[in-house]
């Protein structure tokens, strides 16, 4: 059989004939000429020429391509085997003598034109494609975007398992395919295929349920298709879902479109001009014969009119909210409580995530330290004088509660704004166990600047001391222990959010450092006094969590874990040395991915968001820090892009969160430290 191959890339001979390859790496890895499916050998070398066309044209080094063949446990004959199978590969692709593998300074360079490739042939039909919907040509973008998407046959590279960066490469062409492919439906649903997307859309949010551009596009083709119901429906699954997997609220622009969906906004309705109701046919816009004249103003539910060259793709609510984030997060603060933006103590700081540099300081409590955000207020915990405090970020007003009858620990805030608050007796005088307060959201306080509601619940723990918590799956997950008197023996107290009543109690039979939650599962650092520290992996039903080893012999667990970015990060140290070191796991093969050995800059917190990895700490380390600051590091590369520098010897940079688009940290005024953990 012969394939049909564009022109390109040639191998001339004397004899007249050309001998065309074409490279195929969106799907399982092939080569074709003319006469088929070109043999390709054993993995290895299969390996080794994925990665030189995930590069191509350009020098990839031998050891780049040992660290994707072996990762951190290459052979020592590893240089001679990349060697090998470049002279295999060499010998399978060459044609009328013309090599296109060369040599170049310790490494190797593939040598190809553009359209014999398929990925670049879809970068430059989906380059073509963002053009045209820019000039306000929906079907003829809309066609180029499925020219586009034809050209993956699966999954990139399906079937080979590189084993450093290009992981992540392969991460971002699927990620390409993906907006590729919404930006193809809001095409269509510009030119009024709504009800032929239903269909489509309903399998795509299954496969990805925690994308919410998708919950938009499909309630927008449902609300078209005059079926009302059934997209606010889809909205409360949306909801239903991010609350119950990551513990967060839809996003604002989500929250818009719903509430257009239940107003019969205008907006929403298909743009004149471009498709018909039900159909894809395009109406002719009517004569304008009197251009002086003021038209009347449109009829309540009315559908707008534009010109074509007007239109593009994020004409929709749902679009324009979509593409701006969460707007609450990312707007700049104007209210009293606000400061200019220099660095104080005990305060919350906004972070440019481009830049680092703060563009907004908020006072709060004294030595403020975690940090738990909602679409319409930052929450702290204040170590210094026990209380919390709650930053609304549309009034830019700041309130605190105190009283508490232990030491505020850590905070959490639910799907529906209640917050959860641990609280440890230190010195377990009284012999109290812990418990948790639970603030009720939207009830007032009787004193501006003081949040005390008129509903609060106090839940009372199994052991004196409480620390960390995280929200997901249902439930508020809690970590107690025993203060020292039982190590190695900590519980996790798992709270239902339906009774606000503990449900179980977990024995860790390890101690425990810090937990969170995502996709799907809390993530538990724990440690074995004078043995090794782990990372575990618990769902809400499982009868025991997935222990992965992180370090052995080192007595101390991970001291913070974020969940983002494609990840699971967590900061732990090298036992004595005190060095501390960033790891990478794969959620869903429970693998560590990568581990980045840092320095005293970066060993304090870490958060994952705003496109990057975030660690705060202090050059020196300890009390004898010099200076604080945050370090961005790129989840792609996992290498350091830059730190931050944010204070001194007198502040410290405590807690860390990232949203899409700000990163937020808290700075005490002299330590992190506070009650034991």
């Amino acid at each position: 059989m012969r394939f049909p191959l564009s022109a390109g890339f040639r191998f001339s001979c004397s004899c007249g004939k050309t001998h065309e390859v074409e490279y195929r790496v969106l799907g399982p890895l092939e080569v074709l000429d003319e006469q088929g499916p070109v043999a390709l050998g054993r993995v290895k070398q299969r390996l080794v020429l994925a990665v030189l066309l995930l590069h191509a044209n350009e020098v990839v080094s031998r050891d780049r391509l040992i660290d994707e063949l072996w990762g951190e446990a290459s052979p020592p004959t590893a240089k001679k085997a990349v060697n090998v199978y470049v002279s295999q590969l060499r010998k399978t692709l060459t044609r009328d003598g013309a090599d296109p593998i060369q040599t170049v300074s310790g490494g190797y360079r593939l040598s190809i034109d553009a359209d014999r490739l398929d990925a670049t042939r879809a970068q430059e039909l989906l380059a073509h494609a963002r053009e045209s919907a820019s000039a306000g040509e929906p079907n003829a973008a809309s066609e180029l975007f499925r020219q586009a998407l034809a050209l993956w046959r699966g999954r990139t590279l399906a079937g080979l398992e590189l084993e450093a960066a290009g992981r992540h490469e392969i991460e971002q062409l699927e990620e390409t395919r993906m907006a590729a492919l919404m930006d193809r439906i809001d095409c269509d649903l510009a030119v009024g295929r709504h009800e032929q997307l239903i269909g489509e859309l309903n399998g795509l949010v299954a496969e990805h349920p925690l994308r919410e551009r998708l919950r938009a596009q499909q309630m927008l083709a449902l609300y078209r298709a005059d079926r009302q119901a059934e997209a606010l429906d889809a909205y409360q699954q949306a909801r239903q879902t991010l609350v119950n997997e990551l513990g967060i609220e839809p996003s604002e622009a989500l929250q818009r479109l719903q509430r257009g969906i239940l107003a019969h906004d205008p907006a929403l309705e298909i743009p004149t001009g471009v498709g018909g109701r039900n159909g894809t046919t395009p109406r002719s816009e009517p004569a304008v014969t009197a251009p002086e004249q003021t038209p009347p103003p449109a009829a309540p539910g009315s559908r707008f009119r534009a010109r074509r060259r007007h239109i593009i793709l994020a004409a929709t609510v749902a679009a324009l909210a979509l593409a701006g984030g969460l707007t609450a997060l990312t707007t700049g603060a104007s209210g009293h409580r606000a400061v200019s933006p220099r660095v104080v103590a005990n305060s919350l700081v906004r972070l440019d995530p481009r830049t680092g540099k703060p563009t907004l300081v908020v006072p709060v409590g004294v030595e403020p330290n975690r940090i738990a955000i909602t679409p319409t207020a930052i929450w702290t915990s204040n170590y210094g004088d026990n209380t919390v405090s709650r930053y609304d970020l549309r009034t830019h007003a700041v309130e605190a509660r105190a009283g508490f009858s232990g030491q505020p620990y850590d905070v959490a805030v639910d799907g529906d704004g209640n917050a959860w608050i641990t609280s440890s007796h230190e010195d377990n005088v009284s012999g109290q166990n812990a418990f948790l307060t639970r603030l009720e959201a939207g009830t007032g306080g009787t004193s501006p600047g003081t949040l005390y509601p008129s509903h609060t619940q106090t839940i009372d723990l199994p052991l004196p001391m409480a620390g960390y918590e995280a929200l997901g799956g249902g439930y508020l997950w809690v970590i107690v222990g025993g203060h020292g008197r039982l190590p190695g023996d900590d519980r996790l107290a798992l709270i239902d959010l339906r009774t606000n009543q503990v449900a179980s109690v977990k024995n860790l039979h390890d101690s425990a450092t810090y937990i969170t939650f995502g996709y799907g599962s809390a993530w538990v650092g724990t440690y074995t006094p004078g043995g090794n520290s782990w990372l575990e992996a618990i769902r809400a039903g499982d009868s025991k969590p997935t222990k992965i080893v992180l370090q052995n012999n080192v007595g101390w667990g991970p001291t913070w874990i974020s969940v983002g970015e494609g990840a699971v990060w967590l900061l732990t140290n090298q036992g004595s040395a005190q060095r501390p070191v960033l790891f990478e796991i794969d959620p869903q093969t429970l693998q560590v991915v990568h581990r980045l050995d840092l320095t005293a800059e970066q060993d304090g917190a870490v958060a994952a968001g705003a496109g990057a990895v975030w660690t705060t700490g202090g050059i020196g380390g300890g009390n004898n820090r010099l200076a604080d600051g945050v370090t961005k590091i790129d989840p792609r590369t996992d290498r350091i892009i830059k730190t931050f520098p944010l204070g001194n010897q007198t502040r410290n940079t405590c807690g860390i969160a990232a949203t899409p688009s700000a990163v937020w940290v808290t700075l005490g005024n002299t330590s992190c430290d506070t009650i034991g953990q």
